[in-house]
């Protein structure tokens, strides 16, 4: 007889503030939002919901974010409804920020694991992921940089041989293909966030090579705390030091 009340996340519903917003202010492609710690504050919710938010609107080809510089409409708001098309992107999308602090649990003592466990075929066969990582990374190839650098943390996880490790990583990488994730995750043009990345996978390559185990840790959590930084790209990321 009665139907669930569907219930929302906050970042949905901050989606939708925002379309209100723009449409209101009669704002045009061109125009720039307010900084989101700016937009945070207005709205009383957390940056990691109003990043969120955004990347939803970029996905709907409303918004575009140009690292350093800001939010910009790139199509105007018109009458149309946007509320379909807004639940369809947070439909069973897990919260990218849940997830990446899900994958710091999991990952460092994963790759501790392997360590112990790496033969030097395992070895080899991580070496050339870091190498296809590095190539796409120097080319700008941001879809073959996201396929290797699953295969990267995967491949991490099946050295260790233990089937519920993998099966644990695996459902966490898998969950990073959503839309709204890759959305979130695409700034690759500026060349810092490139080489950043590079020197990363490379110190956790190494550091896994020399069965180092206090440096295998530390160098997939600062991979992923980085990670986690550059979902917010309106602001100079301050990078954590890799360990030498």
């Amino acid at each position: 007889m009665f139907s669930k009340i569907a219930t929302k996340k906050r970042s949905h519903i901050a989606a939708e503030m925002l379309i209100e917003a723009i449409r209101k202010q009669k704002l045009l492609p061109g125009d720039k939002l307010p900084p989101e710690r700016v937009i945070s504050k207005e709205m009383g919710l957390s940056r990691n919901t109003i990043r969120e938010a955004i990347s939803a609107l970029q996905i709907m080809g409303i918004l575009e974010t140009r690292h350093s510089q800001g939010n910009f409409i790139v199509h105007s708001v018109d009458k149309n409804n946007y509320d379909m098309l807004i639940s369809l992107i947070f439909k069973n999308e897990e919260d990218p920020f849940a997830l990446i602090d899900a994958r710091i649990a999991f990952e460092p003592g994963a790759a501790v694991l392997a360590g112990r466990a790496s033969t030097k075929k395992d070895i080899l066969n991580l070496s050339a992921c870091f190498k296809r990582i590095q190539k796409a990374l120097q080319a700008n190839d941001i879809e073959t940089y996201r396929q290797e650098d699953h295969a990267f943390h995967l491949r991490i996880a099946q050295i260790t041989r233990n089937p519920l490790v993998v099966n644990t990583i695996s459902s966490l990488l898998n969950a990073t293909n959503q839309p709204l994730w890759q959305t979130m995750k695409k700034a690759l043009a500026d060349a810092k966030l490139r080489d950043a990345r590079i020197r990363e996978h490379a110190a956790i390559f190494q550091a896994i090579s020399d069965r180092d185990e206090a440096a295998i840790h530390s160098a997939v959590r600062t991979h992923l705390e980085n990670s986690k930084a550059r979902f917010l790209p309106e602001e100079e990321i301050d990078y954590k030091p890799l360990n030498k």
